[in-house]
């Protein structure tokens, strides 16, 4: 059924053959549309051959139809979106413009509805519901934000070689805290981490214990 239609000389002529992306984005009979439409052929319809009240209450039942079917379809994504909030999920994000898709990673925020479609959150930015291409896996989802903070932890002390007798006190309990975050990782969350980070971790550990200072609590 077409989403629309024009009425010439009372008579309903078909507004022609969608495209593709007109049937995906139509795909839904809006209800205001349907009724109409509906109402256009009973308006120009041919008095000396009135449609028959079977085909009216066809078409209210197939407009009912319709109605559940949408509303069903619209409650079903609302439940899967809501579902993915606080995860971490990849969207495939399509330029409109050059058509290139690229894809962002980050946690759901929340989820809207814009018009009749569902929509996520993702890094401040909204997207369809039909864009999220992955939803990791919540272990996943807490060990990357683990390594990425940890790392940017690590990527501010100086370098190992810079630490000496006289500056080890400033950098002591920096140092500490992360060998305690660290050593409270699982094998799991320690793959996150580069192998330089890892390393890098028990190297401060020793220039500080050559200084005298305890890592035993």
């Amino acid at each position: 059924m077409a989403t629309s239609a024009i009425v010439k000389d009372g008579q309903i002529i078909n507004s022609g053959t969608e495209t593709e992306s007109s049937k995906k984005s139509n795909s839904m009979v809006e209800k205001e549309q349907f009724l109409q439409l509906l109402v256009a052929q009973m308006k120009y319809q041919d008095p000396l051959e009135p449609m028959d009240n079977t085909e009216y209450v066809s078409q209210l039942a197939t407009f009912s139809q319709l109605e559940q079917m949408q509303n069903i379809s619209l409650t079903t994504e609302m439940q899967r979106a809501t579902s993915m909030v606080g995860n971490l999920v990849t969207i495939d994000a399509t330029n409109s413009a050059t058509g290139v898709t690229t894809q962002i990673t980050g946690k759901v925020d929340f989820v809207t509805m814009s018009g009749s479609k569902v929509k996520v959150s993702v890094n401040d930015n909204l997207y369809d519901l039909d864009s999220v291409s992955k939803v990791w896996d919540a272990s996943y989802a807490d060990a990357v934000a683990l390594a990425s903070e940890f790392k940017a932890a690590y990527e501010k002390l100086p370098n190992v070689n810079a630490i000496n007798a006289d500056n080890a006190a400033d950098y002591y309990e920096q140092i500490k805290s992360m060998s305690k975050i660290y050593n409270a990782m699982s094998d799991y969350q320690k793959s996150f981490l580069t192998a330089d980070i890892q390393n890098g971790v028990a190297k401060y550990v020793e220039v500080m214990k050559n200084y005298g200072y305890s890592f035993d609590s």
